[in-house]
């Protein structure tokens, strides 16, 4: 998440841009708060994170206490990254949390993970004893939205739809118990997401959508959704169907659908869902 205006930055040390090895560390520091996206479109899931193998020169964290019917995985390219810190910041209610923060060409942060309860002390001086102190630190300001939520699918079919679709989709998943998968985040990070919806609320005066489930966060802010499409191609297998969110400048913000594997078509439930959301 971006810094909030009652949180004080106590340190912040700057990160080396090539640290072996800083990822397979942070089990060890206990359950984080993974945040990924920009201010107009975020996800954040509390869960343990361990890294797994990936491809060459990319990372990849999974949510090693995630039930199985509510993964949650990461996909990042360090490369595309121009600067990582390690902060200590100061809570509102006194407390210290602990957080890695990395940000884009631009300045935009594309991803943080953070600790509000305490963490092995020795494990984290440790860590920031590799970077550099004393560097200025400012918090990233801005909503320009990077290019998200993976490379856009090439669908049978495209169609546009109201925003109020979104809404009932996430309310009949409420009702329903219906398993969703979010995907937010763009080439230098890139998170999906499976969740079941237990609340769903909509502030009118910011349009800001805020949806919670399972130890996970997504908030969106509509005045900056530019597009709302309902894509869809057939298979062998049946049809697949997604909802894309898109911002003024093209790029995909999220993608959703149901949490059903690229195997097979989609479940009955989210079918039902999109049909009432669409008559």
């Amino acid at each position: 998440m971006e810094r909030g205006p009652e949180e004080v930055v106590l340190r912040a040390v700057r990160l080396p841009e090539d640290m072996p090895g800083l990822f397979d560390r942070i089990e060890a520091f206990g359950p984080a708060r993974l945040g990924c996206g920009d201010a107009s479109c975020r996800i954040e899931v509390d869960a343990r994170w361990r890294r797994v193998p990936a491809s060459a020169r990319r990372l990849a964290l999974v949510a090693a206490d995630s039930p199985q019917c509510s993964p949650a995985r990461l996909e990042a390219d360090p490369r595309r990254w121009a600067r990582g810190f390690a902060l200590e910041m100061l809570s509102p209610r006194g407390a210290v949390w602990r957080r890695l923060q990395f940000h884009d060409v631009r300045g935009q942060t594309v991803l943080t993970l953070e600790w509000r309860s305490p963490v092995p002390t020795l494990a984290w001086e440790s860590l920031l004893a590799c970077g550099s102190e004393g560097l200025a630190w400012a918090a990233p300001t801005g909503f320009d939205a990077h290019p998200a939520a993976g490379v856009p699918v090439d669908p049978a079919w495209r169609q546009g739809c109201d925003i109020e679709v979104l809404h009932q989709i996430l309310n009949e998943a409420r009702l329903q118990r219906l398993a969703l998968q979010a995907e937010v985040g763009g080439e230098a990070a890139r998170l999906q997401v499976g969740f079941m919806p237990e609340q769903v609320a909509l502030c009118m005066r910011r349009r800001r959508l805020t949806v919670r489930g399972e130890a996970r966060l997504w908030q969106l802010d509509e005045m900056r959704l530019a597009r709302l499409e309902l894509v869809g191609h057939a298979s062998a297998r049946g049809l697949h169907q997604r909802l894309e969110l898109g911002g003024p400048g093209g790029e995909l913000l999220a993608r959703l659908g149901p949490a059903a594997g690229a195997d097979r078509g989609d479940p009955c439930g989210w079918r039902l869902a999109l049909q009432q959301a669409l008559n």
